[in-house]
């Protein structure tokens, strides 16, 4: 449950991602990705069933995901094709908001030059452009939401105060 004024307008900004991931998906001709078993099929069979980081051994059950740009208000990476990587778990949770290039030179060692080579196939193949700029959609809208969720709050809250008012008198 969001806290915060910005708890709520960063779930705002994971939506807009998710959905202008959608939209870019479909722009390129792609199944808006999902995912779906065939699309985790085909992303693991991309990486050789392996981590796209470490080079570990992965399956559909051991699967996890991550998006190489991040879905946050910073970087705004889109949940679409090319910018979603199998990975184990562990380095799904170690990496968070790291630099995907980064990361991977430290997870693979020796390996790093061929994991960051597949992954730039990984994202040419599908067409992906890291360098979307959307800055300027993502800060309006985060701005936005918070202004209205306020509002709404405060309204509510002011509703509140009333009718426990009025059960107290």
């Amino acid at each position: 449950m969001a806290r915060s004024k910005s708890d709520i307008s960063n779930s705002a900004i994971r939506i807009f991602l998710q959905e202008v991931g959608k939209f870019y998906d479909i722009a390129r001709g792609y199944e808006p990705f999902g995912p779906k078993v065939a699309q985790k099929d085909e992303l693991l069979r991309f990486f050789n069933y392996q981590c796209c980081f470490c080079g570990n051994e992965i399956n559909r059950k051991s699967l996890s995901q991550d998006h190489l740009i991040p879905m946050n208000k910073t970087t705004l990476g889109l949940h679409s094709w090319g910018n979603v990587v199998p990975c184990c778990s562990a380095c799904n949770n170690q990496k968070q908001q790291k630099d995907w290039i980064e990361f991977t030179t430290i997870k693979a060692g020796e390996d790093s030059k061929n994991r960051i080579s597949k992954i730039e196939d990984f994202i040419k193949t599908y067409n992906y452009d890291p360098s979307l700029n959307l800055h300027e959609y993502a800060d309006n809208l985060y701005e936005d939401v918070g202004q209205v969720a306020m509002t709404l709050i405060n309204l509510r809250y002011k509703q509140a105060q009333d009718g426990i008012n009025k059960l107290l008198k």
